[in-house]
């Protein structure tokens, strides 16, 4: 028997911190219903070192990454996470005993799904091994290159699960996540949900490069942005990216929409606008680009749950809520995930527990609706505790 307590952890493009849920996976509360049940018990988000932080997103450029880097990251990161679940689990009075397994996403470095490079692959670091060590309980990880090897993006992972998540509580639902890279859950018998473009990392990117000395590195609640002006030529030029036109499954990261990325654009103009205008414009490409992925992919969309730390940008939030209502007539509720009573924080993290349930179980974890990948497969890898 494989139901029980599950930890899922992850710390996702922005780089912003150790996410970590607790989950209780049960047998299906409505016989009707296949799939279990599933309950967050917790969650925490806990800040990485400076250090490590900046290490793991040197690690993510390709011309800044080494393989000695990459090492030191991977195991460091795996000693961060190991550690972390302890103190957690100890503080809420959970015995680790009493936790079936640990499912780990790790950290990308480097995401080139089908289509960008004549030999696909995908690299997460976050060592399981250490992670299994210092906890002794049993962790799954490499969720990705499963999928990938069966001719899958790798990514995104969690629309299976918001399907279990939501798929009971609402109908018309797309369920957003924002993190560094966007993506939509379209549920119920839509088109299958995909990586959207840019959510925080252009933002926060441009924010730290002129706002070195700023504690937060990002834009608290979109207050830099809401003070530009979007700048129409800067929007329409970085609109026009091949990547918005291509057609799902189609997964992307922070090794192609990045700085560089960004400042290519931005130089080709004839005037250099403002750096406020440039940021109001970044946070309108993520909201237009989310909302044309919505409607296209779900004309009836009625709700809009948003998790992951794009939604604590209310001027993002505002962006997007027009955006939508500028494509439809109909009126479309825009809300953090906590309107529908989950935790938008822990979603993401509570993922990948699920994904280690489903892996524990001998369960398939992808779908190929989403991946693109030649079928269900079981994901991860079992590093025994």
């Amino acid at each position: 028997m494989t139901y029980g307590r599950y930890v899922g952890c992850m710390t996702g493009t922005s780089v912003d911190g150790l996410d970590l849920a607790l989950i209780e996976v049960s047998p299906p509360k409505n016989v009707d219903l296949a799939r279990e049940s599933i309950s967050i018990l917790n969650a925490q988000t806990i800040p990485l070192p400076e250090k490590l932080r900046d290490a793991l997103l040197a690690s993510g450029q390709p011309d800044q990454s080494s393989v000695d880097l990459l090492g030191e990251c991977d195991g460091q990161l795996g000693d961060f996470i190991g550690a972390s679940i302890i103190d957690w689990l100890r503080s809420l009075d959970i015995s680790l005993a009493s936790i079936r397994a640990i499912g780990s996403h790790g950290q990308t470095v480097r995401h080139r799904p089908p289509g960008t490079r004549d030999s696909a692959f995908t690299l997460q670091i976050g060592d399981p091994n250490q992670i299994a060590e210092i906890t002794g309980i049993d962790t799954v990880a490499d969720f990705r290159r499963r999928d990938v090897a069966a001719g899958g993006q790798g990514a995104p992972l969690a629309p299976a699960f918001h399907d279990v998540l939501f798929g009971n509580t609402a109908t018309a639902t797309c369920v957003v996540n924002i993190g560094g890279i966007s993506n939509i859950s379209p549920l119920g018998n839509h088109n299958g949900g995909f990586d959207t473009g840019p959510g925080n990392c252009l933002m926060d990117a441009w924010f730290c490069q002129h706002h070195p000395n700023h504690p937060e590195r990002f834009d608290t609640s979109g207050k830099w942005a809401a003070v530009g002006r979007v700048q129409e030529a800067l929007l329409e030029r970085m609109l026009g990216d091949v990547y918005f036109a291509r057609r799902p499954p189609k997964s992307t990261g922070r090794e192609y929409f990045n700085l560089a990325w960004l400042e290519s654009h931005v130089s080709a103009l004839s005037d250099l606008p403002p750096s406020a205008d440039v940021q109001a414009t970044l946070s309108q490409l993520t909201a237009t680009t989310l909302a044309a992925s919505i409607i296209q992919s779900m004309p009836d969309v009625r709700d809009v749950p948003i998790c992951g730390g794009g939604r604590a940008n209310d001027h993002l939030m505002r962006n997007i809520q027009e955006c939508l209502q500028h494509l439809t007539e109909e009126d479309i509720r825009v809300m953090p995930a906590e309107a529908w009573g989950f935790d938008g924080d822990a979603i993401e993290a509570a993922a990948f527990a699920w994904l280690a349930y489903r892996r524990m179980a001998n369960l398939s974890g992808n779908d190929p609706r989403v991946t693109g990948a030649l079928g269900a497969r079981v994901l991860g890898a079992i590093y025994p505790g």
